[in-house]
């Protein structure tokens, strides 16, 4: 007769030993999430052909290439906007950016509350950060965010500005055609990149 009893206990010491290293694992793997992504980080790449992979602390999403348009962008802008203006519950959100990505805005939306939403590198761009809020403050519109984000590995290196927008798609069109060009530098004339998405 074999005795089992070693065994047993053999297989129940490694069993604890590997629940306890499976533990371990799981807690540096939390510290590391919340190391790496802190609140209000993202890491995006961009994807060959258009589109991105976005990381955050919520998680990862797929970005459809945006729609272009190589000339007169903002004869496109309106049917974005009305779309973005039907109430759901859903969030949604409308970016419109030259194709360089580095002019441009983004409008949200989430229970019927829609909000325009500027990023300034706040320490670099002292003038557009006065520019925004005087602009915002000429229309009565105070910003319901503003706060700092990290950038680049650099803590509170962008500032968050967020102002809610009202009116009809005429209205809010216009808005945003105004928010284009006085704030973000961009012609009627130029080449769009729009993104709108539903989540």
């Amino acid at each position: 007769m074999i005795d089992t009893t070693d065994r047993t206990w053999t297989d129940r010491g490694s069993m604890k030993i590997g629940l306890i290293v499976l533990f371990s694992v799981m807690v540096v793997a939390v510290a590391a999430y919340f190391l790496l992504f802190p609140r209000d980080t993202f890491i995006s790449f961009k994807r060959s052909g258009g589109g991105a992979v976005t990381f955050s602390r919520t998680g990862l999403s797929f970005e459809a290439a945006p729609d272009h348009y190589a000339t007169n962008g903002f004869a496109h802008i309106g049917p974005y906007v009305s779309r973005l203006l039907v109430p759901t519950n859903h969030f949604k959100f409308l970016r419109i950016f030259t194709p360089d990505g580095n002019r441009g805005f983004g409008l949200n939306a989430r229970d019927g509350v829609v909000q325009a939403g500027l990023t300034v590198e706040w320490r670099q761009e002292a003038q557009r950060e006065a520019a925004i809020r005087a602009f915002f403050t000429s229309l009565g519109i105070t910003p319901s965010q503003d706060r700092l984000a990290g950038n680049g590995g650099v803590a509170d290196a962008t500032r968050i500005l967020e102002y809610p927008i009202k009116g009809s798609t005429a209205e809010v069109t216009a808005l945003t055609k105004c928010i284009l060009q006085n704030l973000c530098s961009v012609s009627a004339t130029e080449a769009l990149d729009i993104t709108y998405a539903e989540k």
